[in-house]
């Protein structure tokens, strides 16, 4: 995806290099052709402009409506839901695994444990769907970034203990990887949209 600096050199460099041709080349009208050519060429060069910016709207709102639709379905789904209910309550019973010095390995065979890696499932989802421009990076992180951060915050040592077994070392990188990038950015610098 371009930023809207590259886009804004883009347009500023192309009406550089017309102007240019008009000038230098236009002492030769046998190299030009005929002016009602180019205005031809220049209109579908404007229409193709136009086209391409109508195809990049139709894709910003087509990631707009597929987060919405994400989390319409997250926020009504029952069994979203119960998961959510069970992943604050595990959350509970881990912190208090913890406070006991309890190690993660005996946590890990509780049913807790799998309530817990069930509702970070859902987050490592919205966040794959971000980090692959599915999503609208802005409109998830207005909804979705309170909890995000809430559960990267609560079950933070359970998943800093399970990217260190085996196999699992790029488990959940995706939505810490997007928490992260949240919390760091600015709010002043969002672009209005």
């Amino acid at each position: 995806m371009t930023t809207p600096k590259e886009r804004q050199i883009v347009r500023e460099l192309g009406l550089i290099y017309v102007c240019y041709a008009f000038i230098v080349m236009g002492l030769k009208m046998d190299v030009l052709g005929t002016i009602p050519q180019w205005i031809t060429a220049g209109i579908a060069f404007f229409a193709l402009i136009a086209a391409y910016k109508s195809i990049e709207n139709q894709r910003e709102i087509a990631r707009k409506r597929a987060a919405m639709d994400f989390f319409t379905r997250t926020e009504t789904d029952k069994h979203t839901l119960d998961q959510y209910k069970a992943f604050k309550e595990a959350c509970e019973t881990l912190k208090q695994h913890l406070e006991s010095k309890q190690s993660l390995d005996d946590f890990s065979k509780s049913d807790q444990y799998f309530q817990i890696r069930d509702y970070l499932n859902v987050h490592e989802l919205m966040a794959v769907g971000i980090n692959r421009d599915v999503f609208d990076d802005f409109v998830c992180e207005d909804f979705w970034s309170g909890e995000l951060y809430r559960a990267c915050r609560d079950a933070g040592p359970l998943i800093e203990w399970i990217q260190k077994q085996p196999g699992e070392a790029k488990t959940y990188i995706e939505f810490v990887e997007v928490n992260k990038r949240w919390r760091q950015r600015d709010r002043t610098d969002r672009p209005q949209r």
